[in-house]
């Protein structure tokens, strides 16, 4: 009988044996054949859902290109800007050009990426360096007139266009603009061979696991594993409700503030909200945030941004307290890889160091900071000329006083004639021409001091950059014939530049007037006007007689030297010093006082 039970119950193991291995065998069967039937279908979605949105973002960039192949073919039929090519203005001219005119607004919102293409050299560029990426574009515009292209940047795809223009066609030019594409439409979801299923494969095991788990159970009758197995303790808690904070064992309270959870391998780091209780780390407050350095200097104020650099107030310290404030000028970030830009800024810096003068703002100190080329200058409480005569004008509806006018006009005199007249070191004339003599570029301090600035498109014969003939460098609104149409200029030009200074001071109004500065260049060019000078005559003497010397079409008849010049100017004295501080000092005093007391306050 011992021998039968026994034999009895080897028989039911393994029937249940079987019958295991029977439901194993037959769920895997019934895995594979659901997978194999839903992945086919899946199969057949995927495809008509790749090719339709294949077919979407074809559509996409087709339309894209074409829309920016009309937006270029509309900006190369702008009048000024063929005009300023004709005019053969040079690459940060245009560049200034793009980033100020009215005309160029609609294109400058729209396109980041600006470049001008002319032969084989980059004219003008604003954007991101894009290197030769769109040097096939620019050959295909050459040819066809017009053409767009997708090209990859870095991280970001941008749609490019690029048109032919009209001026100077001996030298190929090209307008290229660029901007970023959209991102694409989020695509559909994909039931792709195995994408659908091996996302999902871990459902899948976990339920055949779980089904063979209960079965087995079930037929086991809930017995043990194995000889002498125990059962793992299940620790229960209240399931919480979805995004409720769980403390983890032994935690008083919740896990708070930033949170990593990892979710099928991705990592994704979350911000929990924090009750208004849980203290927060503190930050600093406005007022408390350090003033940026930029080498041994502390940018205190940031005055102004041109076409080449960036102006700000900064200080230099040093031992026991010392501190002197300057005015640094950096040249602008996205012209350090700019061969002719750096060279031009280090020009300005070495030639305006070289000349030192009371009436000549000088240059103190000139390097590099992390790859950003800088030179200080010397601070002057006080306001240039353009900004005198405008507010003087305002309150008064006329120019400056004539002692007033005079004393700037003799002073920048003194200043134009040392620097003309200036000698290397061997004896050898240097030849400079300031080139850039406008009411912007004339200072005067609170004191009553006069000071020429912006040496930047100086020309002269020892200069690292040579300006190509032809090429219009200068303020058009003080820029005499010669220069406006890219002849070759000496030290007459300036002289003209600073009889319209004078005129301007004594006026209140500019002498050449136009919608922009293109129309304004044409005006420049043709020179004073009959009618011009019956104004000119209109003026309290003696200012009639020497403006229309100055103002003289035919460098061979104007002032010969800065010296004639000043020397045909009222004869000064003292007191016009002292009308020119009184004069600042009512107009701009409580401003530049102000400025001041924010200046110690920084530091």
């Amino acid at each position: 009988m011992l021998i039968f039970a026994v034999n009895a119950q080897q028989r039911m193991h393994n029937t249940r044996r079987l019958i295991v291995a029977l439901i194993v065998a037959g769920t895997a069967a019934g895995e594979v054949g659901v997978r194999t039937v839903l992945g086919g279908r899946a199969r057949a979605r995927a495809a008509v859902l790749d090719t339709a949105l294949r077919q979407d973002a074809s559509a996409r960039v087709t339309r894209a290109r074409r829309e920016a192949e009309a937006q270029v073919s509309a900006a190369v039929q702008l009048p000024p800007l063929n005009a300023a090519l004709q005019s053969r203005v040079d690459g940060a001219t245009l560049t200034d050009l793009f980033d100020n005119e009215d005309w160029w607004r609609p294109f400058r919102a729209e396109f980041p990426l600006v470049q001008i293409v002319l032969g084989d050299n980059l004219l003008a560029s604003r954007g991101p360096a894009i290197g030769r990426a769109a040097d096939d574009l620019i050959l295909l515009a050459r040819r066809q007139q017009i053409g767009s292209a997708i090209v990859p940047l870095g991280d970001q795809t941008f749609v490019m266009s690029a048109a032919r223009l009209s001026p100077t066609p001996e030298l190929a030019p090209v307008l290229l603009l660029g901007r970023p594409m959209a991102p694409s439409a989020a695509a559909g979801p994909s039931f792709g061979p195995g994408s659908h299923f091996d996302h999902h494969r871990f459902h899948w095991s976990m339920i055949l696991v779980v089904g063979l788990g209960g079965l087995a159970l079930i037929v086991t009758r809930g017995r043990g594993v194995g000889p002498g197995a125990m059962p793992e303790p299940i620790f229960h808690r209240e399931t919480a409700k979805l995004g409720t904070l769980i403390s983890p064992p032994g935690w008083a309270e919740p896990v708070r503030g930033a949170v990593t959870a990892v979710v099928r391998g991705r990592v994704e780091r979350a911000t929990v909200p924090t009750d208004s209780a849980t203290p927060l780390q503190s930050q600093p407050s406005p007022a408390a945030t350090p003033i940026p350095g930029f080498g041994r200097y502390r940018l205190i104020d940031r005055l102004a941004e041109g076409g080449m650099a960036e102006l700000f107030i900064a200080e230099a310290t040093g031992a026991e307290g010392f501190a002197r404030t300057f005015v640094l000028k950096r040249l602008r970030s996205d012209l350090v890889g700019d061969k002719q830009a750096v060279a031009q800024f280090i020009d300005e810096a070495r030639l305006q160091a070289g000349l030192v003068h009371s009436n000549i703002v000088p240059v103190f100190d000139f390097g590099v900071v992390d790859g950003e080329y800088f030179l200080t200058q010397e601070y002057i409480a006080g306001r240039d000329v353009a900004k005198l005569v405008h507010k003087h004008t305002q309150g008064n509806g006329e120019g400056l006083p004539e002692a007033v006018a005079y004393y700037i006009a003799h002073e920048t005199l003194q200043a134009l004639g040392y620097a003309h007249d200036k000698h290397d070191a061997d004896g050898s004339p240097t030849g400079i021409v300031h080139r850039d003599i406008s009411a912007a570029n004339v200072m005067v301090s609170v004191q009553g001091e006069v000071k020429l600035s912006d040496f930047g498109i100086v020309k002269s014969n020892r200069r690292l950059s040579q300006t190509k003939a032809g090429t219009v460098k200068g303020n058009v609104y003080f820029m005499s014939p010669e220069q406006a149409r890219g002849q070759t200029i000496d030290h007459r030009s300036d002289l003209f530049s600073l009889a319209h200074i004078l005129h301007y001071c004594l006026t209140g109004r500019l002498l050449y007037t136009g919608e922009n500065d293109l129309n304004v260049l044409y005006r420049a060019a043709t020179g004073v006007t009959a009618q011009d000078l019956v104004t000119l005559r209109k003026l309290p003497a003696p200012a009639g007689r020497i403006l229309e010397k100055a103002l003289a079409f035919e460098p061979t008849a104007r002032f010969q030297s800065a010296t004639t010049f000043a020397d045909a100017l009222p004869a000064q004295s003292s007191s016009a010093r002292r009308a020119t501080a009184d004069l600042m000092r009512r107009l701009f005093g409580d401003e530049i006082r102000r400025e001041a007391t924010s200046a110690v306050a920084s530091v």
